[in-house]
Order: C-alpha cells, then sequence, then structure tokens
C-alpha cells in the first residue's frame, strides 16, 4: 500500500478506515503500512481518537412534551392570517438559497453611514472652495516650486483660439 501522504485519494481511505467502511483487504494493507510508517500510525492514532470522541458524545433526550409542544406551534402558525405568514416569511427571508436580508441591511448600513459622512463634509468642502475662490480669483498664486494660475473658461477657450490662429498649417503628404 502506498503513503496515505503519496496517495491521491488518502484522505477518503483514512475516512473509510475510521468508519469502518474500508474493505477488509484494504485495511489489513492499511495496518501493515502503518505498522512501517510513523506518519500513517499518527495519522490512524488520530482518526480512531476522533471517532471514539464522537461514540461517546450522545444525543441529548427529548422531553416528554416535545410532540405535543411541537404540534402546538403548528396550529398556531396556521391560525395566523395569511397575510401575516407572508410577511413573516419575506423578512424571515425565502426558501433555501433565495434572498437573505442579512447582506442588503448591511449595504444599507453602509449607504446611510456614507451618506451621513457627505453631509457633515459637504459644509466644509463648500467652505474651503469658496475661501480659494475669493483668494486666487485670477491672480497669480506663486510658490518655491510651482506657478499655477486660476483661470476661467472662457480665458482658456480665448487662449486655445489664438493658438489655433498663430499655428500654420500642416502640409499634407498628397500636396508634397
Amino acid at each position: 500500500m502506498n503513503c496515505l501522504y503519496n496517495n491521491k485519494n488518502g484522505t477518503e481511505i483514512l475516512l473509510d478506515y475510521g468508519a469502518g467502511t474500508l474493505d477488509a483487504e484494504r485495511a489489513a494493507a492499511l495496518e501493515q503500512h502503518a505498522a512501517e510508517c510513523s506518519d500513517c500510525r499518527a495519522l490512524l492514532a488520530a482518526q480512531r481518537y476522533v471517532w471514539n470522541a464522537l461514540d461517546e458524545v450522545g444525543a441529548p433526550e427529548v422531553s416528554p412534551d416535545f410532540d405535543a409542544r411541537l404540534y402546538a406551534r403548528i396550529a398556531r402558525e396556521d391560525a395566523n392570517p395569511s397575510w401575516k405568514r407572508s410577511v413573516e416569511t419575506w423578512f424571515r427571508g425565502f426558501a433555501p438559497g433565495g434572498i437573505s436580508w442579512k447582506p442588503v441591511m448591511a449595504c444599507g448600513a453602509a449607504a446611510a453611514v456614507l451618506a451621513v459622512g457627505l453631509m457633515v463634509r459637504m459644509p466644509q468642502l463648500h467652505e474651503s472652495a469658496s475661501q480659494v475662490r475669493t483668494e486666487s480669483h485670477s491672480e497669480a498664486v506663486h510658490t518655491d516650486a510651482v506657478r499655477t494660475e486660476v483661470m476661467n473658461a472662457e480665458q482658456v477657450e480665448v487662449s486655445l483660439d489664438d493658438l489655433e490662429i498663430l499655428t500654420p498649417p500642416v502640409a499634407s503628404a498628397e500636396k508634397m
């Protein structure tokens, strides 16, 4: 038998061995290999420990009135009007694989936080923009490294038109 680490089905073989569903011939080959391989021996010991622990865990006792409480709850649910059941189903989410409200609520909360943040920040942005406009409206702003000028759109358009008039037309290759 190949080592469980080198076998592509090693995990399946180990689980089948632990569950006791591995055929006798392969189980014997695995035990023989584990006697020689310390890694596989450790895996089998860990698997036996897990299965023994699972065997020791018992199912909790069902209360004597479980059936009566279950049927009473079913009757209460059936007694609710259909509109109420529809609303409850809507807010609980649909069938498995359907819409869950948790992501929707998370996105809504994130959008609300963003909206509040923008509303709080907007007055500050407007104040700083108006200060920039009043301080540097059509004046040159000088710094040590960069010289920038604030211009309005009409000035830029006129400057581009003037440049277009001053540049000579480029002769195309066909005229040459």
